[in-house]
């Protein structure tokens, strides 16, 4: 790429053009000019491919020479007003930048500029990229050589934007002379270099462009190893970009580096089956996620096959979880249940499979909870309407209820308390004085017989309890009531 840099300031554009070409491009020519009069003297003779200018600089005849010629024009200005910024407009400028120039910024602007096609890739010193399929799908066993060459595979975390990847990677005007071999889920990469450090540093800025280009991220192998054939470089790295599962992305990989990956036996143990099943009765979710994360901590990594196939068995320990307490009933709950279950099968990277294991517990767990604030609420309703029901009769007891429902004495009068904030038999002993209270008013029926219709078999008793909610006797309450309200004995 040539860029054609008219400023003012030696110094500026001497910075500039360090920058690029020691940290962005190995591939960049700049042209320095500092009398923008040059510029339509010389244009056709620089050819440039982009240019930088301040816009102090472009007088009206610049500005109506450069109007007329099709070049990518990035602004620069140490007045932010409002004149340059029309001008910067009039050029169709594709930035404008307010010295000091921001040069992270001036990067991913130059990244997003075509590369021009001027170049070849036939010469002798790469082959054709028919003749690399051919190499790489036929196994052809000639060594392909690394001198002055950089070989490395590409990988998007998300396979369907692989397509993009390649047509992005074409333009972008980092590598020099790059060919690019586009597979199903993976860009093969061969590009000019003598320099390795330079290729990971262009390597990173391309993996940090991506991601701002694309909100995807990539991983990155680069063959480090003796010469050989395509096909084994190719199969050396892509072997290496197994470590996603344990890693993840936005990682660039030497096929060099290996991990030492420890087999885990597949299935539960017998006291791993009892962990599991205790911690999900108690709700234990710290437990759950211990167990978890010692599948992704840095210092053992297990084969993926075995992991998944761990996984699964705790799945079956969930699925028994949840069929006894019938959480499979829950549409949506089975439905996370069975999308779970193809995540572990199918999902690249381990510790976003423990994630998703984690959440899913998590709300299996809520909805037992659930269940259970459901079924207390269900005990004690019905155990009120048994009251309100069966008052009348003096065998009615807490223990007659729970043996009704099915339940402990104990696990109703606790449930029962939490419920209606008030124990069973002050409940039950309320209601029936209430009820004595409007038989007291509304009929002329003797004392104990009332005591006797709404479940007292002592009279005495009876009187003594209603005197503790009213502080009167029952004949004084209905005689008193009476009295105020101007109510006449039938």
């Amino acid at each position: 790429m040539k860029i054609l840099i008219v400023e003012r300031d030696m110094e500026e554009i001497k910075g500039i053009e360090w920058y690029l070409k020691n940290y962005f491009m190995s591939d960049i020519e700049v042209i320095r000019m500092m009398d923008s009069s040059k510029i339509i003297e010389d244009f056709q003779r620089i050819q440039p491919d982009v240019l930088l200018m301040e816009m102090e600089l472009a007088s009206s005849s610049v500005e109506q020479f450069l109007r007329k010629q099709k070049i990518p024009i990035i602004g620069v200005t140490a007045e932010p007003i409002f004149q340059q910024a029309m001008k910067a407009i009039r050029l169709k400028a594709i930035d404008l930048f307010v010295k000091p120039i921001p040069l992270e910024q001036l990067k991913s602007t130059l990244l997003q500029i075509p590369l021009p096609k001027q170049k070849t890739l036939t010469s002798s010193a790469f082959p054709i990229e028919t003749s690399l399929y051919s190499d790489l799908y036929l196994n052809k066993p000639d060594i392909f050589t690394l001198k002055g060459r950089g070989f490395f595979l590409i990988e998007c975390a998300d396979y369907e934007d692989n397509l993009m990847l390649y047509e992005w990677l074409i333009e972008l005007p980092i590598f020099q002379n790059l060919i690019a071999l586009p597979l199903q889920k993976r860009v093969i990469c061969i590009t000019e270099t003598d320099d390795f450090p330079m290729l990971l540093k262009q390597l990173r800025i391309m993996s940090q462009e991506w991601e701002k280009f694309s909100g995807d991220a990539l991983n990155i192998a680069v063959y480090d190893g003796k010469e050989t054939t395509l096909l084994k470089m190719y199969r050396a790295c892509k072997k290496t970009l197994t470590q996603r599962f344990y890693k993840g992305y936005s990682h660039i990989f030497r096929s060099s580096q290996t991990l030492y990956v420890k087999r885990l036996e597949p299935l539960l143990t017998p006291e791993e089956q009892h962990l599991w099943i205790t911690s999900l009765e108690n709700g234990d979710l710290k437990a759950i996620k211990a167990f978890l994360y010692k599948l992704t901590h840095p210092s053992s990594y297990y084969h993926q096959d075995d992991v998944r196939i761990h996984l699964t068995s705790i799945l079956a320990q969930i699925r028994r979880f949840m069929m006894k307490y019938h959480l499979q009933q829950q549409a949506k709950l089975e439905e996370q249940y069975r999308a779970l279950f193809h995540f572990i099968l199918e999902h690249p990277i381990l510790y976003a499979i423990v994630q998703e294991f984690i959440l899913f517990t998590q709300l299996l767990i809520e909805a037992r909870k659930n269940m259970q604030q459901q079924q207390i609420a269900d005990y004690t309703e019905i155990a009120v309407e048994m009251i309100e029901r069966n008052y009348k009769n003096p065998e009615l007891t807490l223990q007659v209820v729970a043996n009704e429902l099915n339940i402990s004495a104990n696990y109703l009068s606790n449930i029962f308390s939490k419920k209606r904030g008030i124990p069973f038999r002050k409940f039950m002993q309320q209601h029936r004085i209430q009820q004595a209270e409007k038989l007291l008013i509304e009929t002329n029926v003797e004392i104990g017989t009332v005591a006797e219709m709404v479940g007292f078999t002592d009279s005495n008793y009876f009187t003594k309890v209603f005197r503790e909610y009213y502080h009167l006797t029952p004949y004084r309450y209905r005689v008193q009531v009476r009295k105020t309200d101007g109510n006449v004995n039938p």
